[in-house]
């Protein structure tokens, strides 16, 4: 389920997002602007990349936030860093 989640570029453009956003957590609102998708399909995402322990969500509010998940952070950052080496 890992590596199947990231298969898709949407996800992993989320993932990146995520990644090395400064607060280490994005609102999925914020993440639908930045991607130029819809909410839903943000929903869509992250509920697939939950699934796989990439990302955990946070209720706060009526915001929900994403953040890398504490098992796999330095796993997805070293991916992020082979790819942004080559």
């Amino acid at each position: 389920m890992f590596f199947k989640s990231l298969a898709d570029p949407t996800r992993l453009s989320i993932l990146y997002l995520i990644a090395t956003h400064p607060d280490g957590r994005v609102s999925s609102n914020a993440l639908a602007q930045a991607l130029g998708i819809s909410a839903p399909t943000v929903t869509h995402h992250m509920k697939k990349l939950i699934s796989a322990h990439l990302v955990t969500r946070e209720q706060v509010g009526k915001w929900a936030y994403h953040s890398l998940h504490p098992a796999n952070a330095d796993t997805v950052a070293k991916i992020f860093a082979a790819v942004t080496a080559a």
